[in-house]
């Protein structure tokens, strides 16, 4: 006998024809190959299927091949809107779109796990980073929360030592491949006697506790953005010395580039183009095309996006392209933005923050297309790939792990 399930998606449409004298073996290959939203419709085919979907080894092993065969073009992006919504677009839309993209509002439910039932204001509310599907958000500064969007599952992280009025903090997220691991990462700034003191405290879902690196770093952060991960590391741009006094000319300390190993939870400094010149700024660090990227402005010039195509290597930073100070038809100037990931044909996604609008840059043609206006801040969007993975895969076996509904 045999038994046709037939599903489609927005990317894709297959068909799946199950004949109980199939091998596991197949069935299991064929299943690893699907995408997301159709392995949570196949759980209700049977109790083996529901079963087999559920285990965390086949979750596992279907990271490992949705990562293996993993884009740009295959993920999606997810931004919180000023309402408290979290929009979803799949990439392969966002490209395809000509006008504002349909978002599938999904209620932040997961806020219930938060000590008020309320749903928190958008400025309370900070996506700290994305790693294997899972999004970190911290809220009102205090409470944090392991979230996958596309199954719903979320874990609580228990809060750290209490926010003290006056710190700024720092935030990053990724996974930790050798000790098969995510971690959190927050650094603490903090004002003593007209220096700056920089902590870490790290967050590892496998012990669902925090430790305090209690070593303070010569260099604080220049900006309050989250992280950018890869290759193992968390990237932020820094100052570097202690002195809170602000920069200018007789000032010889350069700022730069660090990179925080979430392994051996050390950091190092990438190389700049530049030796890291006082002279040439940077802001904006990103990934593009799997390469650490930049923006350079150079004063009176259209923006640069410099990349640097082998990691860690100095001479290998190029000019990817240029962006112009302003859009088409406007007076006003770009301001701040975020380079988020290349689409098809070069196109570059990104988010204009003086503006609240998420865009896609023509490079060859030098124009722009909104793909989504609302109220956007720097630290409430990011992207993330489709997966079954639950925090609980990582955390204490005794630690629970809540549906959001």
């Amino acid at each position: 006998m045999k038994m046709e399930i037939k599903s489609s998606s927005s990317s894709s449409s297959f068909s799946i024809t199950y004949n109980k004298h199939l091998p596991c073996e197949i069935i299991e290959e064929i299943l690893l190959q699907l995408p997301v939203k159709s392995l949570l419709r196949f759980k209700c085919v049977s109790k083996s299927w529901l079963t087999l979907i559920s285990d965390h080894k086949f979750i596992k092993s279907h990271l490992h091949h949705s990562t293996k065969h993993h884009s740009d073009q295959t993920s999606s992006l997810v931004m919180l809107s000023s309402t408290s919504l979290l929009h979803s677009l799949h990439l392969q839309e966002v490209s395809a779109a000509t006008t504002e993209a349909d978002a599938d509002d999904v209620l932040l439910k997961s806020m219930a796990v938060t000590s008020t039932q309320r749903r928190p204001s958008v400025k309370d509310v900070k996506i700290v980073g994305s790693c294997n599907g899972l999004l970190c958000l911290v809220l009102h500064s205090q409470h944090t929360i392991i979230y996958n969007p596309s199954t719903r599952h979320v874990q609580q992280v228990p809060s750290p030592h209490e926010a003290v009025l006056g710190k700024d903090y720092f935030y990053g997220f990724g996974y930790d491949s050798f000790n098969d691991d995510c971690k959190i990462v927050r650094a603490t700034c903090s004002s003593k006697d007209g220096n700056f003191v920089t902590q870490l405290d790290i967050f590892t879902l496998k012990t669902n506790a925090w430790r305090t690196k209690t070593k303070t770093l010569p260099f604080y952060f220049m900006s309050n953005v989250v992280g950018t991960l890869l290759n193992g590391a968390l990237h932020w741009t820094v100052r570097r010395g202690n002195n809170i006094s602000p920069a200018d000319d007789h000032d010889p300390r350069p700022f730069g580039i660090v990179a925080f190993d979430l392994t051996e939870e050390t950091y190092k400094e990438v190389p700049l183009p530049c030796d890291g010149d006082k002279h040439f700024s940077f802001y904006g660090l990103g990934v593009l095309g799997g390469c650490l990227s930049m923006l350079h402005s150079p004063h009176g010039s259209d923006y640069q996006v410099w990349v640097m195509k082998e990691y860690g290597i100095k001479a290998s930073w190029s000019v990817f392209t240029t962006i112009p100070q302003k859009m088409e038809d406007s007076r006003e100037y770009m301001g701040l933005m975020s380079l988020l990931c290349v689409l098809n044909k070069g196109e570059i996604l990104m988010m204009l923050h003086n503006h609240n609008k998420v865009v896609i840059y023509n490079p060859g043609h030098r124009k722009f297309r909104t793909i989504f206006n609302g109220e956007i801040g720097s630290s409430q969007l990011a992207l993330y790939l489709e997966t079954l993975v639950s925090p609980k895969i990582y955390a204490p076996s005794s630690l629970p792990c809540i549906l959001a509904t």
